[in-house]
C-alpha cells in the first residue's frame, strides 16, 4: 500500500499552498487592520472569500482500524469547515478508527462529543471535546477548565495552551487582535499553574499550544513537577510564530513528559522529509500524528491520515511504528489504557 505516482507532490503541493494561505491570514498588515479589531477569522473571510472543497478521495489503510485523531477540526466553526463533526465521525467510523479529539480553537467541544456519540450512530467511535485557552474564553482561565471538565457526558479531555491568540503569535505576525500570554519576565503567570492543578484534579490531557520554546520547556517543568502525565507538545517547528524549539530544547520537552505532535500538513508538505528526520531523531515511541484537518480545500481527516500513512510507510517506518504513532501513543495521551 504506497502512494500511487505523484501522490505525494501532489497532494503536498496543494496542501502547502492551504496552509501558506492559512497562515497569512493571521497577518494584520492593512491600516484598516490597524485602527480597528480584528479577529483571526474575520481576516480570513475578508481574504479568502471563497475555498474550493476538496473531493472525498475514500483512501483506507489497516493502520486506520483502531487509530485516533487527537486533532480533528470540525463544523459549524467561525473558520470555513468543511465537515461538521456528525460527517467527521461517520468517516472516521466506517474506516474503523478507534477515536477522535474534535477541536475549535474558539469554544469547547465537550458537548459536541456528547452529541455526536448520542446521535451519529458511530457507538463504535470514542469522540472526545477539547479546549483551546484563547481569550474567547476568558484565555488562561480556570474556571474554563473546571465547566470543561463538568459538561454532560465527561468526555472532556485535552486543554490546549493558547493557540491562534496566544502572545508570541499574535506579536510575532503583529496582530491586532486580543493576545493571550501564559508568562511574564520568563515566570509562569499564577493562573496557568492553576489550569495546570486543575487539569491534574480532572484527568485531562494537556497541550503546550502556540507558545515560546521557553514557555513550552516551563510549562513541561511544572507539568513534570506535579505529575500530570504525558503531555502533548503542539505541532512543534511547523513555523516561527507556532513553538520553533530547537531539537535539543524539543528532546528535553520529550524528556520532561512531552509526546511531539507530528500533522499531516507537514508530512504532505514540501518540508516532509523534514518532518520525517525529526520522528527518526525524536523516535515514535514519543512521536504521533493527526490529521489537523477540517478546513475547507484540505483533504478530510481519514483521507489526510491514511496519505501521511503511506508516506510513512515508504520512507521506511514499520507497522509496529506506525501503529505506535497512530494508534498507541494517542491512546497513551487520552489515558484510555489506564
Amino acid at each position: 500500500m504506497h502512494p500511487e505516482p505523484g501522490i505525494g507532490e501532489g497532494i503536498g503541493m496543494a496542501w502547502s499552498i492551504r496552509i501558506a494561505a492559512l497562515i497569512s491570514i493571521f497577518v494584520a498588515g492593512t491600516a484598516s487592520a490597524q485602527t480597528a479589531p480584528i479577529t483571526a477569522w474575520d481576516l480570513f473571510r475578508s481574504q479568502h472569500p471563497v475555498l474550493t472543497p476538496s473531493q472525498d478521495r475514500d483512501i483506507d489503510d489497516p493502520i486506520l482500524r483502531g487509530a485516533i485523531d487527537l486533532h480533528a477540526h470540525f463544523g459549524p466553526d467561525a473558520y470555513p469547515r468543511q465537515w461538521d463533526a456528525f460527517e467527521i465521525a461517520r468517516r472516521m467510523a466506517a474506516r474503523g478508527m478507534r477515536g477522535v479529539v474534535l477541536k475549535n480553537h474558539f469554544t469547547e467541544s465537550a458537548g459536541t462529543a456528547y452529541l455526536v456519540r448520542k446521535h451519529a450512530g458511530v457507538p463504535g467511535l470514542e469522540v472526545f471535546g477539547g479546549l483551546s485557552l484563547n481569550s474567547e474564553v476568558g484565555g488562561i482561565n480556570p474556571e474554563a477548565v473546571r465547566y470543561f471538565a463538568a459538561v454532560t457526558g465527561g468526555y472532556a479531555r485535552v486543554v490546549w495552551l493558547p493557540t491562534h491568540e496566544s502572545e508570541h503569535e499574535v506579536n510575532h505576525e503583529k496582530a491586532s487582535y486580543p493576545s493571550v500570554s501564559v508568562s511574564k519576565n520568563g515566570v509562569l503567570l499564577p493562573e496557568v499553574l492553576e489550569v495546570l492543578d486543575v487539569i491534574k484534579e480532572k484527568r485531562l490531557t494537556l497541550a503546550t499550544g502556540h507558545v515560546t520554546p521557553a514557555e513550552m520547556l516551563a510549562i513541561m517543568t511544572e507539568a513534570k513537577k506535579r505529575d500530570l502525565g504525558p503531555v502533548i507538545i503542539t505541532h512543534p517547528n511547523m513555523g516561527p510564530k507556532f513553538t520553533n524549539p530547537t531539537m535539543g530544547e524539543l528532546q528535553e520537552a520529550v524528556a520532561l513528559g512531552g509526546y511531539v505532535e507530528f500533522v499531516a500538513s507537514e508530512l504532505l508538505g514540501k518540508r516532509s522529509d523534514e518532518f520525517i528526520a525529526m520522528i527518526r531523531t525524536i523516535g515514535p515511541a514519543r512521536s504521533f500524528v493527526a490529521s489537523d484537518s477540517g478546513l475547507v480545500g484540505l483533504p478530510n481527516h481519514t483521507d489526510a491520515l491514511g496519505l501521511t500513512i503511506r508516506v510513512l510507510r515508504t520512507a521506511g517506518f514499520t507497522e509496529d511504528e506506525l501503529d505506535l504513532m497512530f494508534r498507541k501513543n494517542p491512546a497513551i495521551l487520552l489515558r484510555l489504557n489506564s
